[in-house]
């Protein structure tokens, strides 16, 4: 699902907001099944779910809803937030049970710092057949930490099918071995209603 642009849904009662596809791998490989996501803005929060119709391969001593660096090794979802104003951005990973990981970088691949204060809670649900996760972030540390607004780029990744692992981006990171360091090709986003600038 390569695109120009993410979607920030509103809350839908009930359930979740729309979900968008990943079909195809960082070369190109289709999915089988897609993984899948949201972002949506929630009361003060802004919040990502990610999903997949399959079995997860979580890192073996995530602990649900808790901060665990090094779920990358297994299966995860990540989204990315570029700071419009100094170039630093965030990213945070997510187990599929819900153990979660957040770090800012100020160039890529060059860690800043590891992020545990921000406010954040994540939780998951893994299931015959398949899993759930979400991460809520409040706005007012994305404001403060990350100048949040219209400028900001998002991107959204998935590691799945460990251990042998396929890579996931959202955007076109570009050609070469995986590599979701790549600020410059994160995307824009609107609010689900608004039109494009």
């Amino acid at each position: 699902m390569n695109t120009n642009e993410l979607i920030i849904h509103a809350p839908c009662d009930p359930g979740h907001p729309p979900l968008s596809l990943v079909s195809l791998d960082w070369f190109g490989e289709r999915m089988d099944p897609p993984a899948q996501f949201s972002f949506s803005f929630e009361r003060d929060l802004l919040v990502f779910r990610a999903l997949r119709k399959a079995e997860a391969r979580s890192h073996p001593d995530a602990t649900p809803g808790r901060f665990m660096e090094s779920l990358w090794t297994h299966d995860v979802a990540e989204f990315f937030v570029s700071d419009p104003v100094t170039g630093h951005y965030l990213e945070v990973n997510l187990s599929p049970n819900g153990a979660h990981w957040a770090c800012l970088f100020d160039a890529p691949r060059r860690r800043l710092a590891e992020v545990r204060d921000s406010g954040a809670s994540s939780r998951g649900r893994c299931r015959e057949g398949g899993w759930e996760a979400r991460f809520d972030v409040p706005l007012g540390w994305m404001r403060e930490h990350l100048h949040f607004g219209v400028e900001t780029r998002l991107n959204v990744t998935f590691i799945l099918d460990s251990p042998s692992q396929r890579f996931l981006s959202v955007a076109d990171l570009g050609d070469g071995d995986p590599d979701f360091h790549r600020p410059d090709h994160f995307l824009t986003w609107r609010q689900e209603g608004r039109k494009a600038e």
